[in-house]
């Protein structure tokens, strides 16, 4: 598939030297080490398999193997299956390695489990109720399916974390947070006995985790007026566990946060920090340090699996785009993953996360130049400089990622880049290139995490220089880059060929890894 570039305006104009705005007289928000950890994985896996997977109100007829039917008892717009339909469900293909092979194929480092998505069925056997897994004729009933995902996942090298619905719960007749709806099953429960439940679930799920725990505990929908009650408990089971969509002050490892959108693109300008877990771009100055994360769908815009949706497919350079826009732009990535009714993973949906993890392979595996090979860090001198000197470039398509060291919180603010033309020595400020809609050459208005940005270099160029406008640096604190990388973007045309041929090498029973050296 043909790229479309335009490039930024040149401009010759050398900048007058001037020292950079502070921003603040006090200290950001700094993260905690989990926080950093969970930024650099980068790109997590998200399962998504409940009962929206054997009955979904846009799927001409029913959805796996099994017949279902709507329970008459059942409100809202989700059709939930007969509580007979899922007595007999048998997932008879199901391989929570095939899953974790998924993860692995996409680059991602990590992979969440929707254990319950607002039905109040669970992928564990939970003492609270009948309506979870061990009750369908899965394996024969009495099965676990939490225990053997995260055993295929550490298996893998994954990290391993859980997604819960608080808000809703159908089985219990909880409706966004509101007790008292028609349940699907038994009577209506109090609040505080509705909370026992929560509390002896989620102490169930995490037993499941052994003694690391989980890496991340996601809530979805927030935790709304039981935010307290929840952030204290988790406090005490899983303290060390990243909590998505959760209070900023939930335990000792921090909160990260939605973006605002389900497109894969992070809003700019993108900042770490936020003064709550719904602020999209994030605010500099905010009191918490909570990163966003971009959660994307295969199928468009399906969460579970549904019949005859292929034509909602994303291509792998949508696929790629979604990247560029999350972790480019400083926001790690969630990739949803979403079983058939039989648990298997779809063919095209095994050949979007191997096309995308080879994308992303061959585009940034081989640099140009990295500061890495002989840099720790790379701090800002007094003038407002960071500069890098590398071997000659002479590509005229250049992708640029930069990573800034936050453990002292997100400093860099405003900032522009400047080339040092390799034949005159003269620093002038780079030439700017994007992916036409996708990849904005501005605004440079921090950098966090990841930013990645494109050049379209007129001549060779053998030095970079980052100036920095503005920043939040108080005291002793410097704002520094961990590194910067170089990568040849005319590969691009052929790190997206090489999709095609994927498809080629595998009608052909060959690995797609022959693709790449």
């Amino acid at each position: 598939m043909a790229m479309h570039w335009f490039s930024g305006v040149a401009a010759s104009a050398v900048l007058t030297l001037m020292a950079p705005t502070v921003m603040s007289s006090a200290p950001v928000a700094k993260p905690t080490a989990e926080q950093l950890q969970w930024q650099d994985y980068e790109i997590g896996l998200m399962v998504h398999w409940n009962l929206q997977t054997i009955c979904a109100p846009k799927s001409a007829g029913k959805v796996s193997e099994q017949r279902c039917q709507a329970d008459s008892k059942t409100e809202g717009p989700l059709y939930v299956p007969s509580l007979d339909a899922v007595a007999q469900w048998n997932p008879s293909k199901l391989d929570t390695d095939q899953w974790a092979r998924a993860a692995v194929a996409i680059g991602a480092k990590y992979v969440v489990m929707v254990v319950d998505h607002m039905t109040g069925f669970t992928w564990f056997n939970t003492k609270f109720h009948n309506f979870s897994v061990a009750h369908t004729q899965y394996k024969g009933g009495g099965a676990d399916l939490l225990r053997e995902y995260i055993d295929s996942c550490r298996k893998y090298g994954l990290k391993v974390g859980f997604f819960y619905s608080v808000h809703y719960n159908w089985f219990l007749g909880v409706d966004d947070f509101k007790l008292g709806h028609p349940p699907l099953g038994g009577r209506n429960y109090t609040t505080e006995e509705y909370l026992a439940v929560v509390a002896g679930q989620l102490e169930e799920i995490v037993t499941a985790f052994g003694k690391d725990g989980p890496m991340e505990v996601w809530f979805d929908g927030g935790l709304g007026p039981h935010a307290g009650f929840i952030s204290e408990l988790l406090m005490g089971i899983a303290p060390r566990a990243i909590c998505h969509s959760c209070s900023a002050y939930s335990n000792k490892a921090g909160a990260v946060r939605w973006m605002g959108n389900e497109a894969g693109v992070m809003p700019l300008p993108s900042w770490a920090a936020a003064s709550n877990t719904s602020h999209y771009n994030g605010d500099p100055r905010a009191a918490f340090f909570v990163p966003p994360s971009c959660d994307i769908v295969l199928r468009e815009h399906y969460w579970f699996h549904q019949n005859d949706t292929e034509q909602y497919m994303k291509s792998p350079v949508q696929l790629l785009y979604n990247y560029l826009t999350s972790v480019g732009r400083a926001s790690n990535l969630i990739v949803n993953l979403s079983p058939d009714g039989s648990g298997a993973i779809p063919d095209l949906d095994m050949q979007r996360y191997e096309q995308l993890g080879q994308a992303i392979k061959c585009l940034f595996s081989e640099p140009l130049a990295s500061s890495k090979d002989a840099l720790d860090a790379l701090p800002m001198d007094v003038n407002g400089f960071i500069e890098w000197s590398f071997p000659v470039v002479t590509s005229k398509n250049v992708s640029i990622v930069l990573r800034e060291d936050q453990h002292d919180g997100q400093l860099i603010g405003d900032y522009l880049l400047e080339c040092r033309n390799a034949s005159s020595q003269a620093f002038e400020i780079c030439r700017m290139g994007a992916i036409e809609h996708v990849i904005p050459s501005e605004p440079y208005a921090g950098i966090g995490h990841k930013r990645i940005l494109m050049l379209a270099p007129e001549v060779p160029f053998d030095a970079l220089r980052l100036v920095v406008w503005s920043h939040y640096a108080v005291g002793m604190q410097v704002p520094t880059l961990r590194d910067i990388e170089l990568f040849d973007w005319t590969r691009v045309e052929h790190c997206l060929s090489c999709l095609e041929q994927a498809q080629q090498l595998r009608e052909h029973g060959r690995p797609v890894q022959d693709l790449i050296a």
